[in-house]
């Protein structure tokens, strides 16, 4: 038998011993058994019998045989976010739910009923501010993005113009289980699930594409290509906006804000460290102006698309407003200088 013939037996039992490996997963603690097809079954049956006893003139019998690898990727599973109790500040008003600190993120909510303007106010470890618009009776879940170290939290409600009063207040200290773990979660500006349109489109786009630059160059195209900028939302946009991204995906449309979130979304629900960052931009053609745009973590050098280049060990920038305003090509140059963005808070 022929070196060709036998690197195709070899072959069609690799192929066989996925499938029947395939064929059992764990669910829970039971043991699920799933059928192999009847006719993928037929074909490896006959494939094993013709090639076992014919001469090397017939070995284009299993040519025809395709099992596509893309069955075996794994599918990156989105934490799912609680607020259990355990380690809490609260009163009869409102609560500071800090259980998963250590993940990266925490629950504040407001009980009470009140017309009053209401905010969440996160003292990073670094002394920097992070301020959330609060309603009532809507539970949020805010990440804890500045790493590892003391943080506080208050929740406040306007009394004046200019005076607010601390309904409950809470400080904690925080390691994180993993650096990225703020930034592999849903939050209050990167709201998805399993089932969100933003999931769905960036799971399609995940199980066409095999590396993580192909993964992270089709989820940035998507949005660029079909998200265009809304001029008008820009000019009228009022603070404590949020994102609905269900929303952005439909009207493909919106801020820098939404493009920025879009994409962090739909990356991190794939398994890609992703944050979004708002901070100074200073861009020819935009003029200088209050941005978001997102920074991808890649573990190995590499290239997204023809002119984007992704440093190993490192968060890489991506800035998808500015391609979808100006232009892939006229965008190049603006990213190339680092020194036209300073960042200010991560999300």
């Amino acid at each position: 038998m022929s070196g060709i013939m036998l690197k195709k037996i070899t072959i069609l039992l690799l192929l066989a011993t996925m499938w029947l490996l395939h064929g059992v997963f764990v669910s829970g603690c039971d043991f699920v058994q799933l059928e192999m097809p009847e006719a993928k079954f037929e074909v490896l049956q006959s494939a094993f019998e013709t090639t076992a006893g014919v001469s090397e003139t017939n070995e284009t019998i299993i040519d025809d045989l395709v099992i596509p690898l893309a069955q075996f990727k794994p599918a990156f599973v989105i934490p799912t976010l609680e607020a259990p109790g355990f380690l809490s500040e609260s009163n009869d008003r409102a609560f500071i739910d800090y259980s998963n600190k250590h993940d990266g993120y925490i629950t504040v909510g407001f009980r009470d009923d009140t017309d009053k303007y209401l905010k969440v106010v996160i003292t990073a470890p670094c002394g920097k501010e992070y301020i959330y618009v609060l309603k009532p009776g809507i539970d949020k879940f805010l990440p804890l993005t500045e790493g590892n170290g003391l943080y506080s939290v208050g929740v406040f409600e306007r009394q004046t113009s200019t005076l607010f009063e601390q309904v409950v207040f809470a400080s904690f200290d925080v390691i994180l289980t993993d650096e990225f773990a703020p930034f592999l979660r849903p939050s209050l500006y990167i709201d998805y699930c399993k089932d969100s349109p933003v999931t769905e489109m960036a799971t399609e786009l995940f199980m066409e594409n095999e590396s993580f630059f192909d993964v992270v160059e089709a989820i940035y195209g998507f949005v660029v290509d079909n998200i265009s900028y809304d001029f008008d939302l820009a000019e009228s946009v009022e603070f404590g906006y949020t994102p609905d991204l269900a929303l952005v995906l439909e009207r493909r449309s919106g801020i820098c804000f939404d493009l920025a979130a879009l994409t962090v979304a739909m990356l991190r629900s794939q398994g890609v460290p992703a944050k979004m960052v708002f901070g100074d931009c200073n861009a020819p053609g935009l003029g200088y102006t209050y941005h978001a745009w997102v920074s991808v973590y890649s573990e190995e050098d590499g290239m997204v698309g023809d002119y984007i280049s992704f440093t190993g060990g490192t968060w890489n920038l991506l800035d998808p407003t500015l391609v979808a305003i100006l232009g892939l090509s006229n965008s190049i140059d603006i990213k190339s200088d680092l020194s036209l963005y300073q960042s200010m808070f991560y999300y």
